[in-house]
């Protein structure tokens, strides 16, 4: 089979897994049936995605080289790109330590009432963790036809989930996320370039 195709299936599969997994519908039904036990579905859902995931990440690593090479950033534009990358890496970090990691991935149980984090990465962009996914993603030095297909693939899914989750914490926060989505870009910090300059003004 095309390498590129075996990847696009394997993606499509995690994709349908994961997304079912994460929609309301059979969370609800999880924890009808789950009772007590919902409190675990995070760590299920994670254990389920992570090799969910692999059988196209592994694809990607191990036949990157094997298909046409699309194009190499030129080497007089490498600073630039590791500053691009570090500074991804930065807001990455930065937005990971504002939430309780260990809770999002479903090692920590909590009861505590959600909280809606509008300061500090998520002050910058609404969505700190997929922007720079996408930019770590599309700043990579040399793309082959596979590379491209899988940074065109992991990002539209980026932009989908985002677009779903924006869904949700608008009927959790209602007027509180309104508010905010109006004050705050969603991937490219635009409102927040704007508020410096005028400060700067």
């Amino acid at each position: 089979m095309n390498v590129i195709l075996n990847f696009v299936l394997y993606f499509l599969l995690f994709a349908v897994i994961h997304s079912v997994l994460a929609s309301d519908y059979i969370k609800n039904k999880a924890k009808r049936f789950l009772g007590e036990r919902f409190r675990f579905y995070r760590i299920i859902y994670t254990l389920i995605s992570i090799p969910a995931f692999a059988p196209a990440f592994l694809v990607w690593i191990e036949y990157s080289g094997s298909t046409p090479h699309v194009y190499s950033i030129p080497q007089w534009a490498y600073p630039l790109i590791i500053m691009v990358k570090a500074l991804a890496l930065g807001i990455f970090a930065y937005a990971s330590s504002q939430i309780d990691i260990f809770d999002f991935i479903g090692l920590k149980q909590t009861h505590e009432k959600s909280i809606l984090i509008t300061k500090g990465a998520y002050g910058i962009v609404r969505h700190p963790l997929y922007s720079s996914g996408i930019l770590l993603l599309i700043t990579k030095m040399e793309m082959s036809q596979l590379d491209l297909i899988a940074v065109l693939c992991v990002s539209i899914y980026f932009l989908i989930g985002a677009y779903i989750e924006e869904r949700r914490l608008l009927s959790i926060f209602g007027n509180e996320y309104r508010k905010y989505r109006q004050q705050v870009s969603m991937f490219i910090p635009v409102k927040w370039v704007n508020k410096q300059i005028a400060k700067i003004l």
